[in-house]
């Protein structure tokens, strides 16, 4: 069942900000740290591009398991022909505890479900072929790579990647209203392994689309045309890590993201240079009331003189 909410009874954080000030927040945002799920994608594909790693050689460059004719491009734009967690990659159970390196041969041996660059399936297992690459062309850790070369470039603070702060509240994830425990990829690099308050995320979300980091560019461009259309929400194409398209008439770039427990959502308003983040630890929300109640607090749509 999935349960319409406003912002007064989100079970979570919610933050907006306009030209990097705080302009509303819930009671829980700058406090409780969730875990962002698939808005991580697109902090993986900033990273990759940033350390300006070449998205058009084989992947098998860093992992020879994988098909040579798969491409970084083809794992950042959801293109690889890489299975989703079950059943796209046979002996993989996300529930079950599984040493990382078994975990990312799991991934990188198991058959294509479509071929290179041919048609667009969304993958989270190929983003962890990313993020292990990453790891391996720069010798640093996923996490110690994001917190330093990324997090602490930009500014952004409450946000990390690894083990959540120890001395934060870190949020419960719920079913229907009762606590459920949620699946730890926290080892898996480029999957679920970024936290941040709701006030965080959206920092953060400003600071890199205002920043001059290499590849910032290419993140929302159309690489994957994605035409839907969804209670006021559009979307025309996926980038990396990011659907560009339009809420509630304003042009937005966006990523959802999922875990038991939670659900998550990050939007930039690159016109107004505004971002909504939305987090909320009961699994039944629909985030997309929220986002409509969220958007609706933002300056009318209007030509502030800003770049895109």
């Amino acid at each position: 069942m999935i349960i319409g909410v406003s912002i007064s009874d989100l079970r979570g954080a919610a933050a907006i900000t306009v030209d990097g000030a705080v302009v509303f927040e819930t009671a829980e945002t700058a406090t409780t740290w969730y875990r962002l799920a698939s808005v991580g994608k697109h902090i993986c594909a900033a990273a990759i591009l940033r350390a300006g790693l070449d998205l058009h050689v084989p992947a098998s460059t860093w992992l020879p398991a994988l098909d040579r004719r798969v491409t970084l491009h083809h794992l950042l734009s959801h293109t690889a022909g890489v299975g989703h967690w079950q059943p796209g990659v046979p002996g993989f159970d996300i529930d079950v505890t599984l040493p990382v390196a078994e975990r990312l041969e799991l991934i990188e041996r198991a058959p294509l479900i479509a071929e290179p660059g041919s048609a667009w399936h969304y993958s989270s297992p190929g983003y962890a072929l990313a993020g292990r690459i990453l790891e391996l062309a720069t010798g640093q850790s996923y996490a110690d790579h994001l917190n330093h070369e990324v997090f602490a470039v930009l500014g952004a603070t409450a946000i990390t990647a690894g083990e959540p702060p120890a001395d934060r509240p870190i949020a419960e994830g719920h079913r229907d209203g009762r606590p459920v425990p949620t699946n730890d990829l926290t080892g898996l690099p480029g999957t679920r392994d970024v936290w941040a308050t709701a006030a965080g995320l959206a920092d953060f979300v400003t600071r890199l689309h205002t920043s001059d980091l290499q590849g910032v560019r290419d993140l929302a461009a159309g690489h994957v045309p994605m035409v839907t259309d969804e209670d006021g929400i559009t979307t025309e194409s996926y980038g990396y890590g990011l659907y560009a398209g339009t809420v509630d008439g304003r042009r937005a770039y966006l990523h959802p993201g999922d875990n038991p427990g939670f659900q998550t959502l990050s939007v930039w308003f690159p016109e107004l240079r505004a971002s909504i983040a939305i987090l909320a630890n009961e699994e039944s929300t629909d985030p997309l009331p929220v986002l409509h109640a969220l958007a609706a607090r933002l300056p009318m749509p209007a030509d502030r003189g800003y770049a895109a």
